[in-house]
């Protein structure tokens, strides 16, 4: 597969188009609402710049895990609206498992990405027990949205037979204080930590950075980062001043950016 290469097209519609035009785009399939947690490419819109590099990252980590998959059983938990399980498939997996507990963004997968081979399953990714058991077990950006990712890890280690894999990615600068969805920040060394406590051993890394300007935040073309924003941030920084000092840190040295590290491991 192409390094360009995407499920479908891009699907071309802006901010302006009523529920009508969407109805016409969408006939006979469901209709969902992108978000920054739901992102799809048929679904973002392309003037949202922030989100259309967002989704570059996601097509990106999903193309390095693609690597790892010819003829093998494949669990793609948190798989949302199910691209990235139609891209595993569409390189050559043996079945996916797409895991999610949203059901309507099951519901787009299953009508958008649907292929053979990929069967989609409503279940909590603490519980979830796959049949057939996985060689790889991909899970990106998961971990900072569960009460629990040492539970979590802990659950895939037991799943995965010696020898699996697991890629998982997670953000590695700070984005709880942004994005009112994820409960942990990380930085590289938590995250390698936490995988070799459950005799993960890391293989491959890769490294993403995205800049951006306040503009794409707080302003401009109004996409899905801009609606899903943390609101009431300066109470929300009282509450929690160690993460705004981390905020203050990093854009003094780096500026406005977002840094993510996907890590291919093997289950010793």
């Amino acid at each position: 597969m192409g390094a360009g290469t995407v499920p479908g097209e891009i699907l071309k519609r802006d901010n302006r188009e009523t529920t009508e035009r969407q109805q016409k785009n969408y006939r006979g399939f469901p209709i969902l609402e992108y978000t920054s947690e739901r992102l799809d490419p048929l679904l973002v819109s392309p003037d949202a710049t922030f989100d259309q590099a967002t989704l570059a990252l996601h097509l990106e980590r999903y193309r390095l895990a693609a690597e790892y998959v010819r003829d093998v059983d494949v669990v793609d938990c948190a798989c949302g609206t199910g691209y990235g399980s139609e891209m595993l498939q569409q390189a050559g997996a043996r079945s996916v498992q797409g895991v999610d507990l949203d059901r309507d963004a099951l519901a787009f997968a299953r009508a958008r990405h649907a292929r053979d081979g990929i069967t989609h399953y409503e279940a909590d990714a603490l519980r979830y027990v796959p049949s057939p058991t996985p060689s790889v077990w991909v899970s990106l950006e998961t971990l900072e949205h569960l009460p629990n990712p040492t539970a979590y890890i802990a659950h895939v280690a037991a799943v995965l037979p010696k020898g699996g894999r697991l890629i998982a990615s997670v953000p590695v600068t700070v984005s709880t204080d942004g994005n009112p969805h994820h409960l942990h920040d990380f930085t590289r060394e938590s995250f390698r930590q936490l995988l070799r406590a459950h005799g993960f051993r890391e293989e491959r890394a890769l490294e993403q950075v995205h800049r951006f300007a306040l503009r794409d935040i707080f302003g401009g073309t109004m996409g899905a980062r801009q609606r899903d924003r943390r609101h009431g941030l300066v109470r929300w920084y009282a509450r929690h001043p160690r993460v705004l000092v981390e905020r203050v840190r990093l854009t003094l040295t780096k500026g406005f950016v977002n840094e993510y590290l996907t890590v291919v491991a093997e289950r010793s």
